[in-house]
Formats: C-alpha cells, structure tokens, sequence
C-alpha cells in the first residue's frame, strides 16, 4: 500500500522527505510486471547514495588486494588519495594538464557504481522508486497505488567548462510547454533540470571547472556543500541531489583558465594529475587508446622499437630538465599526442598494404608526426626555429636514442661476419651493396644464417610473421646507419626504401 498523508498541496511537497519501505511502498511495475524491489535481484540497485556504493566497492578492492581503478595506468600515489577521498565521501578537483588522465579517473570512478539502477520511469533526474527527490515521484509515490519502474544506465554526466555556460544550462530553467499546458509559472513541473542536476545518483564531472564563470561557480558552492541549488534570484531549486562530484582543471596561468573561487576550492579535495613517469607506461596508454585497440578491439600491430620511438618524441618534448630542445616549447604534448601518433603509423602502414609499421610510414620530412604533434605544441614567444624543425630535431634524438639501444644487441663477436652476409645479400650497386627494405627481401634473409641469428635475437625468438621480421631487419641496419658512420666515413647508409653497404675495410 503507497502513502495516505496527502500534502495540501503541491508546494508542500518540495521540501517533505518521502522514503517508503517494503511495508508502506506502493506496487511497483517493471516491464509491465509487478516486482519486489526488495527481493533478488533488485535489492542491490536501489536505495542506496552513489558514495556509499563506490565507498563499499573500493572496500571491496582493498580486502582482494586489488586496484579499483585498472583503467588509469599508473599513478600509484594519486589512486591512493582518491581512493581515500571518495571514502570520507568528499569532492575531488582533479588539477593538471590536458591529456593526463583526469577525464579518465572520473570514468574510472563511475565504473565503480552499478552497471544499472532502477529508477522512476520518465522521471527527470532518474529518482531513486524508495527516496524520491523531485517533485512529480514525490507526488506518484504518495498519490499512486502503482508506480512503474525502469533500469537506468550508469550515470556519469560531463558538465563541460565554458565561459558562455548559462544557468539554464548547469542548474535548469521554465518550460514554456508546460505553462503552455496550463501549469502554473510557480508549479514544479515547469522546472527542467539541468546538467549538474541530471548527474544525481551518480557521478557529476566539471570538466575545466575554472572555465565556468564566477557567477555560475557561486551557485556550485551550496549545490557542492549541500547538494542543493539557490538560483541568482534566491529560489531554492527544488531538487536535493545525491551525486559524486568530480571536477577537473589546468595549473593556474595555463591558458584558458580562470581562477576557482575560494569558497568552491574548500569543499574539494584536489589532487594533481602530471604526464607518465615512466616510458612503459606512456606506451601503455597510448596502445590502450588507439582508435584499433579501443573502437575495434584489435591489437596494435606495432613493433616495440617503434612504439619507443614514437612516445620518445613526446617524451623529450615535455623533458625540460634534461631536453634544451624542451625548454622552446610552451604548450608540451600530452598523452594523446602519443596516441595519435601510434593510431597515425598505424594508419599509414594499412594504407601502404602492411599491418607492421616501417620507417618510410613515418613520412617525408616526419610528415606522419607532424601530423599528431604540430596542434599540440606551441613554441615559447621568439624561439627561431619553426614547429616543424623542432619536431625533426624530437624524431632524430628518438630514432638516435632507441637506434643506439638496438645497435646494443648486435653480438660484437659475430659482427664482421654479418655484416659481409648483409653486403652477399644486397645488389650490386657502384662497387658497393644495396638492401631494398621490400618483402621479397625476407625469404633470403630468412636462409642466411648469421643474419637470421642477429634479426631473431631483437626479436627474442619469439614467434613473428615476415611483415615483423622485415621491420627488425630495417631498424637494424637504421641503427647500424646511425651508430657506425664517421665523419670520414659511411659504412651504411639509407636511400630511398633500402640501405646501401659499403665495404668494411
């Protein structure tokens, strides 16, 4: 049986908290059925604040021994402050450059909650069918022998900063349709919530808080304390939300970013997000993030020479204590800077017929890396040199990097050797010896035995088709290009697609 106090009217209902029981809850109707919200398996994905869920699921984590937030690579010390924010119940600022991670902690955190909940159906704000919160499920609950039901998706809502944000947009506003159906201005059904309100029994994220407007921040200092909202004309908007705010913002001066009023900064803990510490886990987030991996659930397909490659280059950008080249670049390249750029080769070696990259998809001039990094740096005022120059001089300290690592693991003992297979193997070309880098060429490499030995050593022994086979081979004999020349002399050297020998003595 629902409710019998019957409020006298409408307004009395704003601010009267109603939350039934299985002894006092009217009938609830799921899919055209009468369910038991308190039977299996219902009683799990109701009635409970999206804090304690994320507070019970961390606990649960915690006695496995395991990371709730498996999606964040890294970022060992900052998992544990959240983790202990979010169980005393508090906000969080995430602060830190763009493409560092703090979208995605705020999906990780969601993921935390229920894949689903039930929810009032048709309600706005997808109230909770034992605790409404808004108006109309106040009313259905008290008013209503049956109430229908209906599962809700996660809850995880984007309030995006943007100084042309409205109060409408963020908090609500009047629905001309509902006064053109004859309610009153004053009734609760003309008022339509906004963003931060639809964000209720689940996760509200302020991506680039700072970029809000003063005004609007104002209104989040109750909504973020309280979890209520005064409009700027003093009406207490009538809906109290049960949400986890998650807000995020750049480093103060960082551009496009305003000053977060102070009042709104207490009531967040803020915790700094910063780049990758590590090489391997800047490799990691970029292959989990390409376009292949993440939309098509495939594998990356690209070598380990040429992922280290390509996330040096971002890597030496942001390097500033040990790059000079990093001291002329203002705005560094994040996260997905390295992202497109494995998404890039990728792309590039499909459209030339291959699934393994090779040095020519890198393009002429570094083309292909201009192509992820020239939006995503910006130069310091009065640097000389172009963009495009500073991105050449990145790949050549990377290529001659990683190059210098692979030249490492050509056996000393065995060099002389190799490399008078390598000058049998290549054409004849003006006395000396030319290497075509084509897939023809790997049958022959395949049968020579010294230079088997060296390209199957970069390749650990471990299983690999020609397409990689021919890629270990190439960043050999690059390295070798690098490595061994002199002034004086070239001993290798690349041409078009291949590689000219020269003779050793």
């Amino acid at each position: 049986m629902g409710i019998r106090v019957k409020p006298k009217t409408p307004t009395d209902l704003l601010f009267e908290e109603i939350k039934v029981n299985r002894n006092n809850a009217p009938r609830y109707i799921l899919n055209g059925l009468e369910v038991d919200i308190w039977d299996e398996p219902y009683i799990s994905f109701h009635s409970k604040s999206p804090v304690d869920y994320i507070r019970d699921k961390i606990l649960e984590f915690e006695k496995k021994g395991e990371d709730p937030f498996p999606d964040v690579i890294g970022k060992k010390r900052e998992k544990e402050l959240i983790k202990s924010a979010l169980l005393s119940g508090s906000s969080i600022l995430f602060k830190g450059k763009k493409g560092y991670g703090k979208t995605t902690f705020s999906k990780s955190i969601a993921k935390l909650l229920p894949d689903k909940i039930l929810a009032i159906k048709d309600c706005k704000i997808h109230d909770d069918p034992t605790y409404p919160s808004c108006f109309s499920c106040k009313e259905k609950i008290i008013e209503h022998d049956k109430v229908e039901i209906t599962w809700v998706p996660r809850i995880w809502v984007r309030i995006p900063g943007d100084p042309m944000l409205t109060t409408r947009q963020l908090i609500g506003g009047i629905s001309i349709q509902k006064i053109r159906d004859g309610y009153d201005l004053d009734h609760p059904e003309v008022f339509i919530p906004g963003r931060a309100l639809k964000a209720h029994r689940g996760v509200g994220y302020y991506d680039e808080l700072g970029a809000i407007p003063s005004s609007l921040q104002t209104l989040l200092h109750e909504l973020f304390e309280e979890k209520q909202v005064t409009t700027t004309e003093g009406d207490i908007v009538p809906f109290r939300l049960d949400t986890v705010i998650l807000a995020a913002t750049n480093p103060a001066n960082y551009r496009g970013t305003s000053p977060i009023k102070e009042p709104l900064l207490d009531r967040m803990e803020e915790i700094e997000i910063g780049p990758p510490e590590t090489l391997e886990e800047e490799i990691e987030i970029g292959k989990r993030n390409m376009y292949l991996v993440k939309v098509k659930g495939l594998e990356p397909g690209i070598p380990d020479w040429h992922l280290r490659i390509l996330a040096k280059i971002v890597r030496y950008a942001r390097d500033k204590e040990m790059r000079d080249i990093a001291s002329k670049i203002d705005t560094e390249p994040s996260c997905r800077a390295t992202i497109k750029l494995f998404d890039h080769i990728k792309s590039v070696a499909i459209r030339n017929g291959r699934e393994i990259p090779l040095l020519s998809d890198y393009g002429d001039s570094y083309d292909t890396v201009k192509l992820a990094l020239m939006g995503r740096i910006e130069l310091v005022y009065g640097v000389k040199e172009t963009k495009e120059e500073i991105i050449r001089r990145l790949v050549e300290l990377s290529l001659n990097d990683v190059c210098r690592d692979v030249y490492q693991k050509i056996p000393e003992d065995r060099f002389e050797e190799f490399y008078e297979e390598l000058r049998k193997i290549g054409e004849p070309l003006n006395g000396q010896s030319y290497l075509k880098i084509d897939q023809n060429l790997v049958p022959k490499l395949r049968t020579n035995k010294e230079v088997s030995s060296v390209v199957e050593r970069l390749l650990e022994n471990k299983k690999h088709s020609d397409e990689l086979y021919l890629s270990a081979f190439e960043i050999i004999l690059e390295s070798m290009a690098r490595c061994m020349n002199t002034p004086e002399r070239k001993y290798v050297e690349r041409k078009d697609h291949g590689y000219i020998i020269s003779d050793l003595i």
